[in-house]
């Protein structure tokens, strides 16, 4: 019987050793999968609804996963990994359907999707992301994804609202060096209202004039934006902590008042998984032409 050097251990040994490793795994996916039921169960019986999505316990999830995680293997296989179980579990409850962003290349929402939802979740592609916030508030168990771009084709978020689809999470989540499924983008969900403690407030914000120049100075982050004759259109994120008012007078402050804005959303932080697990990931300094910058 071979060994292996400085192991102690024959190879047979090691695999006997992995055989059982991955009994424990099946079973442990096995018993999480009926908890997962015996929960939905309960949550239906007290009057709750089933749902694929629940961003707040997913991320708190996935810092717990970040800051315990040591060893060689890459921290984005056991994320990956991961998502797919608590999608793979969740989705036994819930007949839910992912909607893509068509205006970007599909590739690369299939790949994104697919990460962090899993293959047990029916992708629908759509033309547009105004395509996909329709489809979000029509049916409430629909997800959908929306790509980032500095610069949109049409201020797609002014269909965003409480009645119907808001900003819940934003991607990726873990923020790696040369990560795969690396396209920044947002997931669309209905909510019965704004999470008020999310980390990160999102708003609907219109000029009539340009955009002001020294948003990120305020602490303001510009996710995206859309220029016309009449005016700009921004999608916002800003610390979850300020009141409106207090956006107002940033946004001020940066150059302008906005003659409308309007709260949309939220996520949590993204976590930087290049550094301190107990850090989160800050966006790179808009440029400066105060076009702002999406990140990912």
């Amino acid at each position: 019987m071979s060994q292996l050097p400085d192991s102690g251990l024959a190879l047979d040994e090691l695999r006997t050793r992995i055989d059982a490793i991955d009994a424990r795994i099946h079973a442990a996916l096995m018993e999480r999968a009926q908890a997962e039921s015996g929960f939905a169960a309960a949550s239906l019986a007290a009057g709750g609804t089933g749902s694929l999505f629940h961003p707040e316990r997913d991320a708190d999830m996935m810092r717990q996963m970040v800051e315990r995680h040591q060893g060689d293997l890459p921290l984005v296989t056991v994320e990956h990994l991961w998502r797919d179980i608590i999608c793979a579990c969740t989705s036994l409850q819930s007949d839910t359907a992912v909607h893509l962003d068509g205006s970007a290349e599909l590739i690369d929402m299939l790949d994104l999707a697919r990460f962090y939802f899993g293959f047990s979740v029916e992708l629908v592609p759509g033309s547009d992301a105004a395509d996909v916030v329709g489809a979000v508030a029509g049916e409430p168990g629909n997800l959908g994804l929306v790509a980032l771009t500095d610069r949109a084709e049409l201020p797609w978020w002014r269909e965003l609202s409480e009645a119907g689809a808001l900003v819940r999470a934003r991607l990726p989540f873990v923020v790696l060096d040369e990560r795969p499924a690396d396209l920044p983008a947002l997931v669309l969900a209905r909510a019965d209202s704004l999470v008020d403690n999310a980390d990160i407030a999102v708003y609907d914000a219109r000029w009539t004039d340009i955009l002001p120049g020294k948003l990120m100075d305020e602490g303001i982050e510009v996710l995206s934006f859309f220029r016309s004759a009449r005016g700009v259109d921004a999608l916002l994120a800003i610390s979850g902590d300020l009141p409106e008012e207090d956006v107002l007078k940033a946004c001020a402050a940066a150059g302008a008042e906005p003659e409308v804005l309007r709260r949309v959303g939220g996520y949590a932080a993204p976590i930087d998984g290049n550094g301190d697990p107990d850090e989160t990931f800050e966006p790179e300094d808009a440029s400066g032409s105060g076009e702002g910058s999406a990140c990912g």
